[in-house]
């Protein structure tokens, strides 16, 4: 049983994520993009055109907060909605020019941010770590 925060495993992930996202916040602040839209151009990079309830659950969103980010991103004329052709009730989101512009950037920032992370981690070390964090999701959801 973790008597400290220094043992408590939630506190240490919730520590190690708030960090990480401020390091990666810092890098996008020059685009006007934040983390969590970063992630929802990232998975629309991968496939363009996806519904918004496939964009949240590839990012780890609830629809709300799916709605909101795509809201700012398509403000900030990066994203555009467009309803489904066959389903008019499915609404699909799709990258603007301006958002597929920024592929050649933002994910070197990433990088950058998770380099900054795992320093002193050897690639074994960060092939391990990534594999348990993801064992540690799988088992929370």
């Amino acid at each position: 049983m973790a008597t400290s925060l220094q043992d408590s495993l939630g506190w240490l992930l919730n520590n190690a994520a708030r960090l990480s996202s401020r390091r990666l916040s810092v890098k996008l602040a020059a685009h006007n993009v934040t983390p969590p839209q970063w992630g929802v151009l990232a998975a629309l990079w991968e496939q363009d055109g996806l519904s918004l309830s496939e964009l949240a659950k590839r990012s780890f969103f609830d629809g709300p907060t799916m709605t909101g980010i795509v809201d700012r991103l398509e403000k900030s004329t990066l994203v555009e909605r467009r309803r489904d052709s066959t389903d008019r009730r499915v609404i699909s989101v799709y990258l603007t020019d301006e958002g597929r512009e920024l592929r050649a950037l933002l994910p070197k920032l990433s990088e950058e941010a998770n380099d900054d992370a795992v320093a002193g981690l050897s690639a074994n070390e960060v092939e391990q770590f990534t594999r348990t964090l993801r064992k540690v999701i799988d088992n929370l959801t």
